[in-house]
């Protein structure tokens, strides 16, 4: 089913029901403009609102599984602004073992973190020696690149790579 049905199929329960946009809006905890923008067609909502508006209307909306898999697959990536593993790894425990790609890939950008807080750690005792401020330059720019090739390679399920990362967790 795509947004458009979906979006139709709401607006015929919630007219069954008797409910204004308004009154969903408040059952579901959602704003107004987003009921009006399902209905319309015009967003991609969350699994996690389609799920309390089915709900709150007695039907059950069919989704694709894998945008939620994209979410946290994409959230895992872009967790490589913030260079501290902890984040990954919390991702990780809590959903490695719904998908196997959660894992794998979790295991990459945890592993990608590690190694890269390791050569930052490096280069930062080498500024004293000049080379150092090069090297933290070189990996400033480099993180941020290779995270925004491999979050768009992801989302649009091509293969990534990580270079330069050293695997601790296999």
């Amino acid at each position: 089913m795509n947004q458009h049905e979906i979006g139709r199929k709401l607006l015929e329960l919630r007219k069954k029901k008797g409910l204004t946009q308004e009154e969903l809006a408040i059952r579901c905890g959602v704003n107004v403009r987003s009921i009006q923008r399902i209905e319309a067609g015009t967003v991609s909502p969350r699994v996690s609102t389609l799920k309390l508006i089915g709900a709150e209307l007695d039907y059950e909306i069919p989704f694709d599984e894998n945008d939620d898999l994209k979410f946290w697959l994409l959230t895992l990536h872009l967790s490589n602004f913030i260079s501290f593993p902890i984040f990954p790894l919390i991702i990780w425990l809590l959903k490695k073992d719904e998908n196997p790609e959660i894992d794998r890939q979790g295991k990459d950008v945890i592993n990608f973190q590690i190694s890269m807080m390791i050569y930052l750690f490096a280069s930062a005792i080498l500024v004293f020696f000049i080379i150092g401020i090069v090297l933290l330059l070189f990996l400033a720019l480099y993180i941020t690149i290779i995270t925004i090739i491999n979050s768009t390679r992801v989302v649009m399920e091509k293969d990534y790579k990580y270079y330069f990362t050293i695997k601790f967790i296999k």
